[in-house]
């Protein structure tokens, strides 16, 4: 008998714990479970400050850029320790926020970036298993969740003056990064288990370039240090690519330096391209019902193509362009054909997926931002400015139906990172985590 009730309680347990991590409860990368901004996890709370629904808070060394993935019971985070010639990963406890561990290396060498663009700004991927990062040219690391390091790869000098953004992300066995912008820019997947090369491809298509740019480019000699005219370094890619399905494949997506092109993700064959793009590529692509959508920077031009084409798909998969397009830094999130985002100026938009009309446009209070937006799974929408003001607001496609506006009073240039009930916020001078106080 008692056998029988020991076997129960610890069924119960078994129970109670995977209902607290269900899956959900995960962020294991940049942008979410699938890289779209978009979590199935709801009953996060709307409303908090800097003594209202905070779980705790991590003073953290130094500013950073990149946001925390979440595994389980474990908070993972990039972050660089300057003095020190630190790259950094921490592993803290997702209940306290007490560090479980960190783990570094050490680049003494000369690196540039811009000043609002501090080192380690690519957040972490994890599967709960291995947690890989990417430090620039620090390389790229893998650690098991235990600190354990599994394998180390150098691939070469990441030069550009504003330095790099994009983050790793995982397809099955692999661990795919967009490495650049600058001199050396080239796509490459590895074995996510042992770090080795799977496939490798340029990136860096001067060709491409100048056919899509026009003959004002033809001169430019690819030196993106901060030796050569300004005018010739306004390009590079720093978002993120996506992995969506079409047509019973997949599709590796990116947006490069006035193009967008798709990848095969298991081999690196290139499958197609479409021109129209800016020349400066910082939101990550959006898809919506097969269509990609991909908004150029700093008024640079924007497009959305129908996906699953072959070759230079311009002339035949294009559905519109705008040459001249808003300074899209944050990527939006896609809601039944519309997109919400927000530009670097604060002024939050919806725009249709399939004509690029905007629908309605509405000011943020907390101003600024470079942030990406993220969607619960009860629809509610999260939108953090650089003041640390984060928007909440329900999709609408005639108005902003806002719900709430939030202030921690700390500059950030991260965005919302929701997982199960916990909202993880990254500013300046901390790691917040933001929960119900009546849970």
């Amino acid at each position: 008998m008692k056998t029988a009730c020991y076997v129960a309680m610890a069924l119960c347990f078994l129970n109670l714990v995977s209902i607290s991590f269900a899956a959900d409860s995960n962020w294991p990368q940049w942008r979410g479970p699938t890289g779209s901004g978009v979590t199935s996890a709801d009953g996060v709370v709307t409303e908090w400050g800097p003594d209202q629904n905070v779980k705790w808070r991590i003073e953290l060394p130094e500013a950073g850029n990149s946001t925390p993935v979440v595994w389980n019971d474990r908070v993972f985070f990039t972050q660089p320790i300057s003095e020190s010639n630190q790259r950094s990963l921490f592993c803290v406890d997702r209940e306290t926020g007490r560090e479980l561990w960190r783990r570094s290396v050490t680049y003494d060498r000369q690196e540039t970036s811009h000043k609002t663009n501090p080192y380690c700004s690519a957040s972490p991927v994890t599967d709960g298993k291995h947690v890989i990062a990417w430090f620039g040219s620090a390389g790229l690391v893998c650690w098991d969740v235990d600190g354990n390091e599994m394998w180390r790869r150098d691939l070469g000098k990441q030069e550009h003056m504003w330095g790099y953004g994009t983050s790793p992300i995982l397809h099955k066995d692999m661990c795919i990064l967009l490495f650049g912008p600058g001199n050396n820019e080239f796509l490459i997947a590895v074995d996510k288990s042992t770090g080795e090369t799977q496939w490798q491809v340029d990136a860096l298509d001067d060709q491409a370039e100048r056919a899509l740019s026009g003959p004002e480019n033809d001169g430019n000699a690819n030196d993106f240090s901060s030796n050569k005219p300004r005018s010739e370094r306004l390009r590079g890619a720093w978002n993120t690519p996506i992995v969506i399905e079409v047509d019973g494949h997949f599709e590796l997506v990116a947006a490069l330096s006035r193009r967008v092109s798709a990848f095969d993700p298991a081999s690196g064959e290139r499958l197609w391209t479409c021109g129209g793009t800016g020349p400066l590529a910082y939101a990550s692509p959006m898809e919506s019902n097969g269509v990609v959508v991909a908004l150029g920077g700093y008024g640079g031009a924007s497009l959305a193509v129908r996906a699953g084409g072959r070759g230079d798909v311009t002339e035949t998969h294009r559905i519109w362009h705008k040459p001249k397009d808003q300074g899209w830094l944050g990527t939006g999130v896609v809601d039944n054909g519309s997109i919400y985002i927000c530009n670097m100026n604060g002024v939050l938009s919806c725009i249709d997926v399939q004509t690029s009309d905007q629908l309605w446009k509405a000011r943020t209070e907390g101003g600024g931002t470079w942030s990406s937006i993220t969607q619960t799974g009860d629809g509610r929408m999260f939108l953090l400015t650089k003041s640390g003001t984060t928007t909440v607001f329900k999709p609408h496609t005639t108005k902003l139906n806002k719900l709430a506006e939030n202030e921690l009073n700390e500059n950030t240039n991260a965005s919302i990172v929701a997982a199960g009930t916990d909202i993880l916020i990254r500013t300046d001078q901390a790691l917040w985590c933001i929960a119900d106080e009546q849970r």
